[in-house]
């Protein structure tokens, strides 16, 4: 990947000074010098990835192989319709339930089996080190699926947040709301 990179810099005459590994710069965009330990969950298309981290150290990581089109492909199972048709459902609607469109429990059972691994590997974690995971932060094209938060607070008995990567930078107050609700991508 490195080397594809090196490449695209090169034939777009740029310069590079330096490579940082996703998962470092990701903790540094959500955590602040009050957290003592966290677990940040970011939920991509293809793959959610876990970080724990005690006091801006990783202490540990997994990947899990289901991500948030695991979640589309199921509301297009459920609904019998197109995975783009369910792309735009799941953006819009979320885990509302109430529509013509069954979403809540396609998402609920899709992102259930990422929440319970997330969960195994919190409670692992906090019984080999004996420390407490105060908070999970959400992060990822994932994380900002209508009612992902409260799915992920009831599976794993925590308290859990998204991540707000432009909370330490100054911007203009009418940009405040988009910037946090389209944060957890950014992260």
């Amino acid at each position: 990947i490195i080397s594809d990179y090196n490449k695209i810099i090169e034939i777009s005459s740029l310069h590079a000074g330096f490579f940082e590994i996703e998962l470092f710069s990701a903790m540094r965009s959500v955590l602040d010098n009050t957290t003592h330990s966290a677990m940040i969950i970011d939920m991509g298309a293809a793959s959610t990835k876990l970080y724990i981290v005690e006091r801006g150290v990783l202490r540990s990581s997994h990947i899990i192989n289901r991500g948030s089109q695991d979640i589309t492909a199921n509301i297009a199972r459920i609904n019998n319709i197109t995975f783009e048709e369910a792309e735009v459902i799941k953006r819009n609607i979320g885990t509302a339930s109430g529509s013509e469109v069954n979403t809540a429990d396609a998402v609920s059972s899709a992102s259930e089996y990422i929440f319970s691994e997330a969960n195994r590997v919190l409670f692992s974690y906090q019984t080999a080190t004996k420390i407490n995971i105060e908070k999970v932060i959400l992060i990822g094209g994932g994380a900002s699926l209508k009612g992902i938060k409260e799915l992920a607070s009831a599976s794993l008995k925590t308290e859990v947040i998204s991540g707000d990567p432009f909370g330490k930078t100054e911007t203009p107050a009418f940009l405040e709301e988009v910037l946090r609700e389209t944060g957890p991508t950014f992260a």
